[in-house]
């Protein structure tokens, strides 16, 4: 890994008129790494996630990607640039095929329709949906809809992935089988930030989780670390949830 951040986040702050949803908080990646967001809803990681990729601009703060300044670019800039990411709620074109949806990420790099038709289908393959390819979109449970979404993500051949409560929904063994996809998307050389509130997931797959409270960072480190600290525990874990993620 580089020893250089592949992003840094610098004193982001993001206000809805008087609310601060994120008051001064950071976050160094680098590249390589899978780094886990944690935190109770209203916590504000998910404005500070949205920041992250250009779907909100803060009010407060520097973003630097790959060492260029993205503080101020829109969603397209930050997916040209080589960020990706999935949404809480799938989005898809419901009346396109399971293919037509990914290659609709696959032009972002590709400009002719048979190259973006070939990358399409190696991330089908890559996600597990090429049985799919030409089923409609909108016919697709949420499982279906949550890795249409990443296989879509991935065609944009991302450096960094946003993975926003990808595993949300989804049954235990679904669960099982999201993990392993991640780590196949990790395998590709891929940075990962994942948002999530199956302690499970970050557990299993995090390198390092940060927590936040408030809108502000309250404690990073290795994710075991991070839930076995008394204060997570008692303001966002919770002593029911510290019960369920700790080893038998």
């Amino acid at each position: 890994m580089s020893p250089e951040p592949l992003l840094e986040a610098t004193g982001i702050g993001k206000a809805f008129g008087a609310f601060r949803a994120v008051d001064d908080a950071g976050l160094a990646v680098r590249e390589g790494e899978i780094v886990g967001l944690i935190g109770p809803n209203g916590a504000g990681k998910s404005t500070f996630f949205n920041c992250l990729a250009g779907d909100a601009q803060p009010t407060a703060g520097r973003i630097v990607f790959a060492g260029k300044d993205v503080t101020r670019a829109p969603a397209d800039a930050h997916a040209r640039a080589g960020i990706a990411r999935s949404f809480q709620v799938p989005v898809t074109f419901e009346d396109m095929t399971v293919l037509e949806n990914v290659m609709v990420g696959a032009f972002l790099r590709q400009s002719h329709r048979n190259d973006a038709r070939a990358r399409a289908r190696e991330m089908l393959e890559a996600t597990g949906l090429t049985r799919l390819a030409d089923t409609r979109a909108g016919s697709l449970g949420t499982p279906g809809r949550k890795r249409l979404e990443i296989a879509r993500a991935l065609a944009t051949e991302p450096r960094l992935l946003l993975l926003d409560e990808a595993l949300a929904g989804l049954t235990p063994t679904e669960v099982q089988e999201a993990i392993g996809l991640v780590r196949s998307i990790h395998a590709r050389g891929i940075t990962l930030i994942i948002v999530e509130h199956i302690m499970e997931v970050i557990l299993s797959l995090a390198e390092r989780a940060v927590v936040f409270n408030q809108g502000r960072v309250i404690a990073e480190g290795p994710p075991r670390a991070v839930v076995d600290d008394p204060a997570v525990i008692e303001a966002y874990l919770g002593r029911s949830m510290r019960r369920r993620t700790a080893p038998p």
